[in-house]
C-alpha cells in the first residue's frame, strides 16, 4: 500500500516531497511497532515493582532510589442519578495503528 493519507494538519517540510514524508511517516511507524513489545514489557515490570514497593518510604538498590509517599485522594461516591445529571460528552479523534499482515 503506497498512499499517504491527507488531513487537515497535512503540511510539507520545506523543500520537501510527498515521497519524503511517506518515507518519513513509514520510517516512524516501523519504529513504533518495533518499540511495542518493549512498552508491554516495561508495563509489567513498572507494575511489579510498584508493587512490591508499596508501603515503602525509601530504598536503596543498585543505582536506583525508590521513594515512596501517602497521598490523600479525594473520591466522589455519588449516585448515579447524580453523576449522570452532571456527566457531558464530548467527541475525539480515535486513531488505532496496526501492522498489516501480508
Amino acid at each position: 500500500m503506497k498512499s499517504v493519507c491527507l488531513n487537515k494538519k497535512t503540511k510539507l517540510p520545506a523543500g520537501g516531497s510527498w515521497a519524503e514524508l511517506y518515507g518519513l511517516l513509514s520510517d516512524l511507524l516501523n519504529r513504533r511497532n518495533d518499540l511495542l513489545p518493549l512498552i508491554k514489557e516495561f508495563e509489567l515490570i513498572d507494575k511489579a515493582l510498584k508493587e512490591y514497593f508499596a508501603g515503602v518510604k525509601e530504598c536503596s538498590i543498585d543505582k536506583f532510589k525508590i521513594r515512596g509517599r501517602c497521598e490523600d485522594i479525594q473520591i466522589y461516591n455519588l449516585p448515579s442519578k447524580i453523576k449522570q445529571k452532571y456527566a457531558t460528552k464530548t467527541k475525539k479523534w480515535v486513531i488505532n495503528i496496526e501492522k498489516i499482515k501480508k
